[in-house]
């Protein structure tokens, strides 16, 4: 069963449910989020309600863990998760179900590679984004990321 396969059916049996998409970067989410045409995008929704002053700080590299804090925290205090529209990200945010999106290190290492991602900031981040889901509590259903030749392109 392909990702987008699989997210449609986890959407269409906790339709009621608060859903967050997590992943680091690189996993596709955009990608998923477009095909699916279910859910929002969290990088759309928050830009927007940033000052320049806060985009700059969390847009800066390399990524830390301060900088991914600094941006946990302007996301939660500004997004929510409705049910029926699972929010894609990598923000535990308030919600029923988490869906993971775990990538392994070798595809990882491919995509970050063919889009200029520092490999490691996107290792880092996937690290704090699993921590934060182990201490969430929040039911998990991990999908683990497929290769698909629509995601890489060329």
């Amino acid at each position: 069963m392909s990702n987008i396969d699989e997210l449609i059916q986890i959407f269409n049996q906790n339709k009621d449910k608060r859903i967050c998409v997590l992943g680091t970067t690189c996993t596709g989410k955009s990608t998923l989020l477009d095909e699916i045409k279910i859910g929002k995008d969290m990088d759309k929704e928050i830009f927007p309600l940033l000052t320049d002053k806060e985009k700059e700080y969390v847009c800066r590299t390399p990524w830390t863990e301060v900088i991914g804090n600094k941006m946990d925290e302007l996301v939660r205090s500004k997004l929510t998760v409705e049910p029926g529209v699972p929010m894609f990200g990598t923000v535990v945010l308030k919600c029923d179900l988490i869906v993971y999106l775990h990538i392994n290190d070798d595809l990882l290492y491919e995509r970050t590679n063919s889009r200029g991602v520092n490999y490691w900031d996107a290792k880092n981040m996937q690290k704090k984004i699993e921590k934060e889901i182990e201490f969430s509590n929040i039911r998990t259903i991990y999908v683990e990321v497929e290769n698909s030749k629509k995601y890489i392109k060329g």
